[in-house]
């Protein structure tokens, strides 16, 4: 199988668990409300006023009154009241969904900060203008081009090697930052897990997060410990390996950033900082779709929404098409009804577009681009003079 039929097969198989997710999402979908009665039976139709009693106009278009002592209740003890597509919009409050947009737009700036700090670790400059028009160009990249949430990453890396002559460096960064954006959100998920109280339904996360916390710290530990990198990878073997030098280089930079450790601790906390805005526009959102959203339940939402968010980054269909869908479907089915979780997950992907759409004028204008040559700076090394550091001297199998 040559690799042309294999790329073809593997977009087919995005394109099919796309469907597939997103047809069994939709299937609890509706226009109309339904009201789950104590009896077994079920009205349909808008509700109008959810207090007691509650007033519902009927697919008939009569009007029915329902104590709140006839509807059934959930596990949490909340009325059984699915709300359709049309009342979800109609109950949504406009302002809160605004207030979402200013809460979240901030955090491209400080996605330009953590990249501008790994990037000075590596000794390559470049202002913060430029790092935010990479932000904006990238973020954007992810909604508009068919690799999804890799299309921002491939864009910065490419044309923040036109920036230096360390290119390769300039490249492992990027996929740096996304490391530190992904091991910074799973470890506050996993603290919150673990101390979650007994019983809760956080409380089923916390194997499966700590498993992974574990498997991460093991993996990096294995990385950057001499003895066991030197007899995982003796010097025959790496000589043998395509690209080595781009390799070698890749992995020096990853030791630069242990030299750096005051700005790597800089990175994780503005990232901490960014994912925690995010979510809070995103349970904003929830809020303004009357979900059942209180302080008392954030942790869950906070969770959760990460929880999309390592979904939408990984391989699969473009930004999780489908998959974050069936995800919420599942985290939110007791706090809102299957038509207010797709509105909330359309809402939350056009939030993240709309607040992206100054990418589109960087992308068409060109203003990613070096202003001067590369060739005339003189703050970088050229590009086949490995990074000046004991780490990027050594042998890539005995650091």
């Amino acid at each position: 199988m040559n690799v042309k039929t294999r790329k073809r097969l593997f977009n087919l198989m995005r394109i099919v668990i796309c469907i597939g997710a997103l047809w069994y999402v939709v299937q609890g979908v509706t226009v109309d409300d339904h009201i789950a009665l104590t009896n077994g039976q079920t009205i349909t139709g808008q509700v109008l006023d959810s207090t007691d009693p509650i007033v519902i106009q009927l697919t008939n278009g009569a009007q029915s009154r329902v104590a709140h002592q006839q509807v059934a209740v959930n596990e949490q003890g909340n009325l059984r009241i699915s709300y359709g597509l049309r009342t979800a919009w109609q109950k949504s409050q406009k302002q809160l969904l605004l207030l979402a947009l200013a809460i979240y737009f901030p955090i491209v700036f400080l996605q330009s900060l953590r990249i501008q700090w790994l990037l000075k670790a590596q000794e390559i400059k470049i202002g913060f203008v430029d790092a935010v028009r990479f932000s904006f160009a990238g973020n954007f990249l992810n909604f508009a081009a068919p690799l999804g949430s890799n299309a921002g990453d491939v864009f910065k890396a490419y044309f923040l090697s036109l920036h230096t002559h360390r290119k390769t460096e300039a490249v492992a960064t990027v996929f740096y930052d996304r490391v530190v954006g992904l091991a910074s959100l799973l470890f506050v998920v996993a603290m919150i897990t673990l101390f979650s109280r007994p019983g809760s339904k956080l409380a089923e996360f916390r194997p499966y997060m700590l498993s992974m916390l574990g498997g991460g710290i093991g993996l990096t530990i294995i990385y950057f410990a001499p003895p066991i990198r030197k007899h995982l990878l003796p010097g025959s073997m790496l000589k043998r390996i395509p690209m080595i030098d781009h390799i070698r280089r890749a992995d020096a930079a990853a030791h630069a950033l242990l030299k750096h450790k005051g700005l790597v601790v800089c990175a994780i906390l503005v990232t901490m900082l960014l994912q925690a805005i995010a979510v809070a526009a995103y349970f904003t959102i929830a809020i303004s779709l009357a979900f059942n959203a209180n302080l008392g339940n954030f942790l869950e939402y906070y969770t959760y929404f990460c929880t999309g968010v390592v979904i939408q980054a990984l391989p699969g269909p473009p930004q999780g098409l489908g998959t974050v869908e069936l995800a919420y479907s599942y985290f939110f089915k007791a706090f809102g009804s299957a038509s207010q979780i797709i509105c909330l997950a359309f809402a939350i992907r056009l939030l993240v577009l709309v607040a992206a759409l100054p990418g589109l004028w960087v992308t068409m204008t060109g203003s990613y681009k070096p202003q001067t040559s590369v060739d005339s700076k003189t703050d970088n090394p050229p590009s086949d003079t490995p990074p000046t550091t004991k780490v990027q001297k050594a042998d890539l199998a005995s650091v």
